[in-house]
C-alpha cells in the first residue's frame, strides 16, 4: 500500500474534450427521413424500434415545439413500418 497518491503525468497530451451536443433538430430530421425512405423495418426487432423512438421523445423534449412535431411523425412512420410486418 502506498503512503501518496498517484500524480498526474505532466508532460502528457491534454485529454480530448467532448463533441459539442447535435442540434436535436437535425437528429430529428434526419431520422424521419430516414423512416420515411424505408420499405420495412429498419431495426432488427421491436426493441429497437422503441429504442429509436425513445431517443425522438428525448431529443423532442430539448428541441421544443418544432421537436415534438418531428417525434409525433416519427411515431407515425414507425407504425407504419411495424405494420407493414405484421
Amino acid at each position: 500500500m502506498t503512503r501518496f497518491a498517484p500524480h498526474p503525468d505532466l508532460f502528457a497530451p491534454p485529454p480530448e474534450q467532448a463533441p459539442p451536443p447535435s442540434d436535436p433538430l437535425v437528429e430529428l430530421e434526419t431520422l424521419l427521413a430516414r423512416l420515411r425512405a424505408a420499405a420495412h423495418m429498419p431495426w432488427p426487432d421491436a426493441a429497437g424500434a422503441m429504442a429509436d423512438e425513445l431517443h425522438a421523445i428525448g431529443l423532442a423534449r430539448r428541441a421544443g415545439p418544432a421537436g415534438e412535431a418531428l417525434a409525433a411523425a416519427i411515431l407515425q412512420e414507425t407504425e407504419r413500418l411495424l405494420a407493414a410486418t405484421d
